[in-house]
């Protein structure tokens, strides 16, 4: 091993060490810390290497990587929108199709739906290319509208397993941040120096390999950071053979994940997974699936205990879930979802409304916790999810019955023509 290398681990060392303790995050973290670093390097331009930026904090010097600054400089311009996501739209001159106060969420289809233009796709695409495109389908019904599209502030979830110290091993990590970088979650989970394997860092995400990463080479050239996106999984290799277990069922992210140790506990196989989907687990029902059978697992449990070794695999089964739609459809009744469905899927299911009874703009919504809300089926069908236990009821509209109206008129005639011969 060369003395170049042997400085560069040093270096990358010490960058994970400074960031465990909050100096990293000065380093490598908002706009207004860059803006600080730069007003010191102008101050000390004769002392550092030029294209370097310098921060101080807690009397230290971190040294940040230019092409790593650059690429933080631009989070908010060039960050591509993700599942979960929450975005607030308003549409200027038209206050009803406005919603500055109501965030919107991106599903996990990638999807988000909006009234009057309905569902359009979100992931993968900044915020000025989102409000081109709802710019474009508004256009087509309003004349002289102007989208504007704000991301709240998201929250990012990452996992960090493999050679890394114990109170980071197995516990998810949450930034508050719109994108999270690789050294980041290096720093908040801790590197055991020992058994970190710094060349062969993986990252997974969605239950599938997404890249490899040399991070002493990335550091030693200078190159960028790595952007994360929510529910990935950071493996840094021990010493131990990494062989996969496999997490499938009603989980967020169902796949093939390496381990690094010689078992892992379910809780924290289910974790790697994203953890489940909510509403829509038994996790007092789950299994582990070996090579000599099924093994029952009540997740559910405080003191759960199982463990899963390399090749076995974690099932989450899905747990009944129904809603139900009941008065001016075709089909009333109760119906099983497997995730949350949008109101016209609701509709749909129960055979759609009743041409002759139903009043569309006039339905109930009642949630699993008892609170109501009144719906217009026409303007909402496509923002509005039912969850399990949710009851929606379409009112009818208001009927002539015109054999009673016919006979009211039949019986007011006869009375005029009785009293009229009386007089």
């Amino acid at each position: 091993m060369n003395t170049d290398f042997l400085t560069c681990r040093a270096f990358v060392m010490l960058l994970l060490i400074l960031g465990q303790f909050g100096i990293g995050q000065v380093a490598f973290g908002s706009g207004a810390d860059e803006e600080q670093a730069r007003a010191l390097q102008t101050e000390r331009a004769s002392e550092p290497e030029e294209g370097t930026v310098v921060a101080d904090v807690a009397e230290e010097r971190v040294p940040i990587l230019p092409a790593m600054k650059a690429a933080q400089s631009n989070e908010f311009t060039t960050y591509q929108l993700q599942a979960g996501d929450q975005v607030v739209v308003t549409v200027e001159g038209y206050p009803e199709y406005s919603k500055e106060r109501v965030p919107i969420p991106i599903q996990p289809d990638g999807y988000l739906s909006y009234p009057l233009i309905g569902v359009i796709k979100a992931t993968g695409m900044t915020i000025s290319e989102l409000e081109a495109r709802m710019q474009a389908a508004f256009a087509e019904r309003l004349q002289s509208a102007r989208v504007f599209v704000t991301l709240m502030q998201p929250k990012r979830t990452i996992l960090v397993l493999g050679a890394v110290e114990p109170r980071g091993r197995g516990n998810p990590h949450v930034f508050e941040t719109g994108q999270v970088y690789l050294m980041h979650a290096l720093a908040a989970a801790g590197i055991n120096y020992e058994l970190a394997n710094l060349t062969a860092i993986t990252i997974w995400r969605d239950g599938k390999l997404h890249q490899k990463v040399d991070f002493i080479a990335l550091v030693e050239a200078g190159g960028p950071d790595i952007p994360l996106r929510d529910y990935d999984t950071i493996i840094v290799p021990s010493a131990f053979e990494q062989r996969p277990i496999r997490v499938i069922g009603a989980v967020m992210a169902p796949g093939v994940y390496p381990i690094s140790t010689r078992q892992i506990p379910a809780i924290q196989a289910l974790k790697v997974a994203g953890g489940s989907r909510a509403d829509f687990t038994d996790l007092s029902k789950a299994e582990i699936i070996t090579n000599e059978g099924r093994i029952s697992v009540d997740l559910t449990s405080d003191n759960v205990d199982a463990m899963l070794a390399p090749g076995d695999t974690l099932y989450i089964p899905l747990a009944e879930a129904k809603i139900s739609v009941i008065g001016a459809v075709d089909k009333p009744g109760e119906y099983v979802i497997t995730e949350p469905v949008l109101l016209a899927k609701a509709v749909a299911m129960a055979g759609g409304l009743n041409e002759d009874r139903a009043n569309p703009k006039k339905c109930i919504l009642t949630r699993a916790n008892g609170t109501t809300e009144e719906l217009n089926f026409d303007e909402m069908h496509s923002t509005v999810y039912l969850h399990p236990n949710d009851q929606l009821r379409v009112r009818e509209r208001m009927r002539i019955d015109w054999r009673v109206l016919t006979f009211a008129a039949s019986l007011t005639s006869l009375l005029v023509n009785v009293l009229g011969l009386r007089n």
